[in-house]
């Protein structure tokens, strides 16, 4: 194991003061209840594929105030009137969702997944909304000075949608839903547990978007270096860094965290060069749910194929 960071033994009780601000939950509570009120409109199409045991679709929905959101739908073939748990992924920063094949784990499990695509990161999932400010070469820092209309507002309220569109399936047993992805996705599906009371398992490798500030002086690849370029480039004397990091804290994990009511099981690399572990266990730390995490010391951001075998064993014992 190559340290860069705290040693284990501290950061299995890292928590370091954040800042949050006083109308953080009013923030996301009224965030809720305007989505709420937006129709989700859902749309299936049949999707061929050479496995006759499954069923695939591609679904789309109506994203928080503006654009129309793709995903696909794997379920076990010949349900009925059966109802199945349901499980909901999320991709990596820039990166497409899982093929049909990814899915096939959990259709095994006897689980149907929905698999989405996060806004303006995939062609089937545009970004229709306007923002305050450009960006600084990629989506982190679009609305970055107004938390009404920054990015994350927006794909964390798809992602939560993205839950509700599932159980809107007939075969859904919507009292066993699990949200699962890695890296963004990691994030994503912390927050979606967070702001969703359906959700009750989550599945998070390697979260990203936790402890802002830690996480851009310490990353040195990766997303985060967006903000430090908009610094660099953009605000050479810091003028607007209280803004900014006002604004991201509303969107920071360690923030959301202490919402989680599901059954969490968390992964993280020592050597983790783009989400430092010390972030990840600074949002790990704050869930006050029944929570397990595994660590692995010799990777970074991800590639411990091992942990497929833990979230499988993790998803068998609690369906």
């Amino acid at each position: 194991m190559n340290l860069f960071d705290l040693p284990l033994e501290e950061l299995r009780t890292y928590s370091p003061e954040i800042e949050k601000k006083d109308d953080f939950d009013r923030f996301w509570d009224d965030s809720l209840a305007e989505s709420a009120a937006q129709p989700l409109n859902v749309t299936m199409e049949r999707l061929p594929y050479p496995v006759s045991s499954v069923e695939c679709f591609t679904v789309r929905f109506d994203g928080f105030r503006n654009s129309r959101i793709c995903a696909r739908y794997v379920r076990p073939a010949g349900l009925g009137n059966s109802k199945v748990p349901a499980t909901v992924l999320y991709h990596g920063y820039n990166w497409n969702s899982a093929t049909v094949a990814g899915a096939l784990k959990y259709v095994m499990m006897g689980r149907s997944v929905l698999m989405v695509d996060t806004r303006g990161q995939n062609p089937g999932s545009p970004d229709l909304a306007t923002y305050p400010n450009g960006g600084a070469s990629g989506w982190m820092t679009l609305g970055i000075t107004d938390r009404d209309r920054y990015y994350y507002r927006n794909v964390f309220m798809d992602c939560v949608r993205a839950v509700e569109a599932a159980c809107a399936f007939p075969e859904t047993d919507a009292s066993r839903v699990a949200v699962e992805g890695g890296s963004q996705g990691g994030a994503i599906a912390l927050a979606v547990a967070a702001l969703s009371p359906r959700v009750s398992l989550v599945l998070s490798d390697v979260p990203y978007l936790c402890h802002f500030r830690r996480s851009v002086k310490m990353s040195s690849e990766g997303p985060y270096n967006e903000i430090y370029h908009y610094f660099k480039i953009h605000d050479q004397l810091h003028l607007t860094e209280d803004e900014v990091y006002g604004t991201l804290s509303y969107f920071d994990v360690c923030n959301l965290a202490p919402r989680i009511r599901a059954k969490a099981l968390v992964s993280v690399g020592l050597e983790d060069t783009i989400c430092p572990p010390s972030t990840v266990f600074a949002a790990y730390n704050r869930i006050r749910s029944e929570k397990e995490i595994r660590v692995y010391p010799d990777y970074g951001h991800g590639g411990f194929s091992r942990h497929d075998e833990e979230k499988i064993a993790f998803l068998s014992q609690r369906t």
